[in-house]
């Protein structure tokens, strides 16, 4: 007997109380702890350490280029905020959402990501270098040239995204669904199983995996040599 599909699940939303307070920008800077806030603060560079982040509404922030390496988020979103640059190293995140985020080129290497929801951001040039993420759903999301090399992707849906240029060397699949998504270039494609895509994408994946393989597609017999 077949065994059972397994019904995918979306990933929990952040859990939010009803009153959320205001921090000035400078007890931002001096505290590693940030509970029931909403932050609308430029933090353009900050080096901000392992801040220890919860149930935080985060609307309109710039942390372009800050250092956030080795934080942890539960029960927080982003809306609308500049993250270009940020660094996210081997930070924790949980029931987690990005909305109409800027994160180009965001470093994300070794990070830990559950119920982690990625919707209309810009993402392009993203690592995700050796990241672990479990039930995570990317959406309508530009992640030109992203980098997954020896990521873990459980559960994960990637839906509507542009993944041209993307690098998936050496990333482990496990229940994973690329439909909708561009899939033009990909790099380290050898390497991808255990992944679900839909017809229209047969074409942009098949080109890639030729192109892996230095595979040459003519349909003439003999070569005929170049015209003078």
């Amino acid at each position: 007997m077949k065994a059972p599909k397994t019904v995918w699940t979306k990933p929990a939303r952040p859990r939010l109380g009803d009153e959320l307070r205001s921090a000035s920008r400078q007890e931002l800077i001096d505290d590693t702890q940030w509970t029931r806030l909403t932050v609308t603060d430029d933090l353009t560079g900050e080096s901000l350490g392992k801040l220890d982040v919860s149930e935080c509404r985060l609307s309109g922030c710039r942390l372009t280029g800050s250092d956030l390496q080795g934080s942890r988020f539960v029960d927080c979103e982003f809306i609308d905020c500049e993250l270009s640059g940020v660094t996210l190293a081997d930070a924790v995140m949980t029931r987690v959402s990005f909305s109409g985020c800027r994160m180009s080129g965001a470093i994300l290497t070794s990070s830990k990501l559950r119920d982690v929801t990625v919707a209309e951001c810009k993402a392009d040039e993203m690592s995700m270098r050796m990241a672990a993420a479990e039930r995570t759903l990317l959406e309508r999301t530009m992640l030109h040239n992203a980098d997954f090399y020896s990521a873990r992707l459980d559960s994960c849906r990637l839906f509507d995204c542009d993944l041209s240029g993307v690098q998936f060397s050496k990333t482990v699949f496990s229940d994973v669904r690329l439909h909708g998504s561009t899939l033009d270039g990909l790099r380290g494609i050898e390497s991808i199983r255990g992944v679900t895509i839909d017809p229209q994408q047969m074409r942009d994946f098949t080109l890639s995996l030729l192109a892996a393989h230095d595979i040459a597609v003519d349909s003439d017999r003999e070569q005929q040599p170049a015209s003078a």
